[in-house]
């Protein structure tokens, strides 16, 4: 008598293992160099933030980066499209308890509320609030029992099995992905003599799991404005669609993976080249992506469940056990509308281009699903068409937005939004705004088994078996399955179906059944 091995099966999992965030608020006033003409309007601003380093210590991690901001404005010399960029440096200690200093962190980060403004013609105030989250993930085993090993046949042990449906992960890693790719302007447009202004959006970018790779397919869409070469004063507008393909190698991968892979520009550099006859007409882009990489494997786990003996009595020793299932992809569609007041900008001015970033501002799981809060902050570049003079249009468009789940206990992955056909157009003394942002969110739901972790066999109780009779006739109660009722009087379920001629594993309340031990 004594503890009797179990085979296991090992299932990965994936968990947050650290966890902490932060907020750092980036300011500084900036005076133009003297090779800059006056600022009399500002008609643009963006900015992103650049991660250095990040160094793990004992309960804390140190970041280290910058943010880079420029500015696109107009002068009053001769109506001057300019642009002035600069960048801001930062270090941060953020505490994160119990991480040591072999342990790899990362990062997300979203720049909030940037605002860049004139304090006077020849300085500007930035001024904005970086949100940063940084974490440390592991995968660890799940040993789930799948059965009694090396059994002798005089035990008499009766077995049941459960098929659990199980989505473990296979892959778990960090990586990049690099785009390179070059634009050369159209033959109507003129030399490139510098380049003023440059909006970079990726868009529709998907991951497909082949075998041991992950293909990257989407597109960039690429704005520029330039001052053409041996010109002052006249700006030039040159914009493109670019399709991005690709691939990362991936050991492990395969096509029947689910991929939950979330990506973060880290580099952007543009460069202006000659074309093979000498003339500066092609615009160069290097971008790297920091992609978080996860793929899934869904399976099927047949696990033992229960057993009892027929002569001996059988102490199961459970532990409760989570793990996930059942992967959805759930998505929704919200409607933008925002109607903007506008003082000075006449109506003949024409859309050259408009940048717009989606905020989270909250994210809160309820029993419908996940409730979103956000804004969209838009800069639009307008031109009249007439004298060519520049305007700039901002609109900030507040959305609460409910996607809706299954329900019950889950695990969201990386939670997607998109901003779609963004326009803007006048109607009498307002401009309408309007667009639609996309969500898609990677819903796991999770299940609760109480998993065997032990068996012991030993000597039955002798008294409760003497007190069990060996003969019984037995109604069936509700509730009541084959299964228990072997296992209360000891009996096999062969033994129970050969006696009462079933054909099946099934009883229903009422049924009359002969039991002999």
């Amino acid at each position: 008598m004594g503890k009797m091995e179990l085979e296991k099966r090992k299932i990965y999992m994936d968990r947050m293992k650290y966890r902490a965030g932060t907020q750092i608020a980036l300011e500084d006033d900036r005076n133009l160099q003297d090779n800059k003409p006056d600022i009399a309007r500002i008609l643009g601003q963006k900015g992103y933030i650049r991660l250095e380093e990040l160094k793990p210590a004992a309960d804390h991690v140190t970041m280290r980066g910058k943010l880079f901001y420029k500015v696109l404005y107009q002068s009053d010399e001769g109506q001057k499209i300019c642009s002035v960029e600069g960048s801001i440096p930062f270090e941060e200690q953020v505490h994160m308890d119990g991480i040591g200093t072999e342990e790899l962190v990362q990062a997300r980060w979203e720049l909030d509320d940037m605002t860049i403004g004139m304090i006077n013609s020849r300085k500007l105030s930035i001024q904005a609030v970086a949100c940063f989250e940084l974490f440390v993930e592991e995968l660890y085993e799940e040993q789930v029992p799948v059965e009694l090993a090396e059994v002798p046949s005089d035990t008499g042990i009766e077995c049941r099995k459960k098929m659990l449906e199980m989505a473990g992960i296979s892959v778990l890693k960090k990586d990049i992905f690099r785009i390179r790719e070059e634009m050369e302007l159209p033959q109507s447009c003129p030399n490139i003599g510098n380049l003023t202004w440059e909006d970079i959006e990726l868009s529709a970018l998907e991951f497909k799991a082949v075998e041991e790779k992950i293909f990257v397919k989407g597109e960039a869409k690429a704005f520029f404005l330039y001052v053409p070469q041996g010109e002052e004063g006249n700006v030039q507008v040159f914009s493109t669609s670019i399709p991005i393909s690709g691939s990362v190698d991936c050991q492990g991968c395969m096509e029947d993976l689910i991929t939950d892979i979330r990506y973060q520009i880290s580099q952007q550099d543009i460069e202006i080249q000659e074309d093979f006859d000498g003339e500066r007409r092609v615009i160069s882009l290097e971008m790297v992506l920091d992609l978080y990489i996860k793929l899934y494997k869904e399976e099927k786990a047949e696990i033992l469940s229960d057993c009892y003996g027929l002569q001996k009595e059988v102490k199961l020793e459970r532990q409760e056990t989570e793990y996930r299932t059942k992967m959805l992809r759930c998505s929704g569609k919200y409607r933008l509308a925002e109607e903007v007041p506008v003082e000075g900008v006449p109506g003949s001015v024409k859309l050259l281009h408009y940048q717009a970033s989606v905020q989270k501002e909250g994210q809160t799981q309820t029993e419908e699903g996940i409730e979103i809060l956000g804004a969209v902050e838009a800069d639009f570049l307008l031109q009249d068409e007439g004298d060519k003079k520049f305007y700039r249009l901002h609109a900030g468009i507040p959305f609460k937005y409910l996607l809706e789940t299954s329900g019950g206990m889950a695990d969201f992955g990386n939670l997607k939004i998109c901003l779609e056909n963004l326009t803007v157009a006048a109607a009498g003394d307002v401009w309408e705004v309007k667009g639609i942002l996309s969500f898609e969110v990677a819903v796991f739901q999770r299940e609760k088994e109480e998993m065997i972790r032990e068996v012991e066999l030993c000597e039955p109780d002798a008294e409760k078996y003497r007190r069990t009779p060996g003969m019984v006739g037995y109604v069936v109660k509700s509730g009541d399955s084959l299964w228990d009722i072997g296992k209360r009087y000891m009996v096999s379920l062969d033994s129970l179906k050969e006696m009462n001629h079933l054909a099946k594993d099934e009883v229903h309340a009422g049924e009359k059944i002969l039991i002999i031990r």
